[in-house]
């Protein structure tokens, strides 16, 4: 059994791509979701937490005790009364999994569900003790700051889940490489952060052709290339165009790219042709939304008319400030985004029928 924990910062977007990342590496087993806490059978964890942008750990699940009772009055015994349970556990299995006397281990909890019972839970006894019980089976070292193997006591609503660590998301490589940190910058781009996740909802696989017809400065470009995608890009004004070229020359992808230019993304479908392109894989974009009217009529018959160049069971995935029906596709997500007061990014995933 393995678990994954998902980001807080949006209450679906981060289950939606979980969702989608297991179905990029093929999973067909069980999910069950424990609102911030998903656990599936076998499956490819580590591969999935390098991709993600908001599932922020993997877990090979040990050990979960159900919670019955949630009387704020009976914290000590409900505690108590998991710690043996889990020794006894412990007791008759043969082998602790990843810790042995040549790993140093920690044991930390993370509280997930976030009420006046669990609270009142004595996290540090938590780790005390479960790290004891864990330490005379494995006669393993404690390593409090950089441990082999970390030990995940995960708190939910109904359930206490003792997991080992087997990656944890990025968030170095997030927060390095914020848009105004590349070498162009323009105000308004989206995160690399959600330009990620928005590119595994489109399901995008190494060697897939991604194309961003309002690429701005190149974020979803980059987090597609990184995949391992080949690119394809167009921005009406030339000095996005061009500074998508610079950015992803920064990322060393130039290698992936296909062709980035200045064009009127309402040619879109000329500009394939003139590639020997028929149809992409995916396309994920970000319009511009603080246009005029008038301008933004024409963009929405632009997004209109962009899924006749995606391939059959092929993604669309795009933000704007409203919901925007497509003929054609089928809406299998649509998650709300809060930017700021007057601001809402409708995320749309869209599948080619």
């Amino acid at each position: 059994m393995f678990g994954y924990v998902l980001s807080g910062e949006y209450e679906e977007l981060p289950y939606g791509e979980l969702m989608a990342l297991l179905n990029i590496y093929k999973y067909k087993g069980n999910v069950e979701r424990l609102k911030r806490y998903v656990l599936t059978e076998n499956s490819p964890v580590k591969e999935i937490i390098k991709r993600s942008g908001y599932v922020d750990e993997g877990h090979r699940v040990i050990f979960r005790y159900n919670l019955e009772n949630r009387d704020i009055n009976l914290i000590d015994e409900i505690t108590k009364d998991f710690i043996n349970t889990f020794k006894s556990f412990i007791d008759n299995i043969e082998y602790y999994p990843d810790i042995d006397e040549n790993k140093s281990f920690a044991v930390r909890v993370l509280k997930l569900h976030k009420d006046d019972f669990t609270k009142k839970i004595d996290s540090l006894k938590i780790e005390r003790e479960i790290g004891g019980i864990i330490k005379l089976k494995t006669n393993a070292k404690v390593n409090l700051t950089k441990p082999d193997v970390l030990v995940r006591v995960v708190i939910l609503k109904d359930s206490f889940i003792i997991g080992n660590v087997l990656g944890m998301r990025d968030r170095e490589y997030f927060q390095k490489n914020r848009p105004h940190l590349r070498k162009y910058f323009h105000p308004g781009c989206i995160l690399p952060k959600l330009a990620r996740a928005m590119v595994n909802l489109a399901r995008v696989k190494e060697g897939d052709i991604v194309l961003d017809p309002f690429c701005g400065t190149g974020g979803f470009l980059i987090e597609a290339g990184l995949i391992g995608a080949k690119l394809i890009g167009c921005d009406i004004d030339w000095r996005m165009s061009s500074g998508t070229l610079i950015n992803l020359e920064e990322y060393n992808l130039i290698d992936k790219v296909i062709k980035v230019k200045r064009l009127d993304a309402k040619y879109v479908k000329d500009f394939l042709n003139e590639l020997g392109i028929k149809e992409v894989d995916a396309i994920v974009t970000d319009p511009p939304y603080g246009i005029s009217t008038a301008k933004k009529g024409e963009i929405e018959n632009i997004l209109k008319i962009l899924p006749d160049v995606i391939k059959k069971n092929g993604y669309f995935v795009f933000a704007y400030p409203k919901k925007i029906d497509l003929n054609d596709m089928e809406l299998e997500s649509l998650y709300k985004i809060y930017i700021h007061k007057g601001l809402i990014r409708h995320i749309h995933v869209y599948r080619k029928i």
